[in-house]
């Protein structure tokens, strides 16, 4: 790690201003969180779930371009768990790049992967989204409805506007909020 630079900052731990106390605090600590990429990378590879998850929320502290590929590594982790929050990281993170690795989890065998990926993708705001969404409004799955409607009043996706009026009859009611609220954002 950079010895002269954390040398400076940790002189300035002590300078007599609080806000510079505060931000050389604030980048000794994510200089070491930064070291630690390598570390959390390899404990998505243990045989322990709770370290694997921990590492996957570690890497999206971090969110740096060198704890990205982990990250949508774990996007393929054959537990659930861990695939699921590898994607609630990732849709925090908004990371352009990720938008590929995640859209294909809609094809999970996982309903609730699915789910939380559409609401992750929905974060993004990004329109070229919107296409498969759209295919998505014939699912029978109430919680994959919900969160379609959900993400296309996100994008503000006019051409949803006659499948959301139909939805306000839906037999479920999170589904008709849904797409009320949907139909005030578009």
């Amino acid at each position: 790690m950079h010895p002269e630079r954390i040398e400076k900052l940790r002189k300035a731990l002590k300078d007599v201003s609080p806000a510079v106390r505060q931000a050389a605090s604030g980048s000794l600590e994510r200089m070491e969180a930064k070291a630690n990429v390598g570390r959390f990378a390899a404990q998505l590879k243990s045989d322990d779930k709770v370290a694997r998850m921990r590492a996957v929320y570690a890497l999206g502290e971090i969110a740096t371009e060198e704890a990205l590929t982990p990250l949508v590594a774990a996007l393929t982790d054959p537990v659930h768990d861990v695939r699921c929050a590898a994607i609630r990281v990732l849709g925090e993170i908004h990371e352009p790049r990720t938008l590929g690795p995640l859209f294909d989890l809609l094809d999970d065998p996982d309903a609730s992967v699915r789910a939380l990926a559409i609401e992750a993708l929905g974060n993004f705001g990004d329109k070229r989204l919107a296409d498969g969404f759209l295919a998505l409004l014939s699912t029978d799955d109430t919680e994959i409805l919900r969160r379609v409607v959900t993400a296309l009043g996100q994008l503000r996706e006019t051409r949803a506007e006659g499948s959301l009026v139909k939805l306000l009859d839906h037999p479920e009611a999170d589904v008709r909020e849904a797409a009320a609220a949907a139909l005030g954002a578009i």
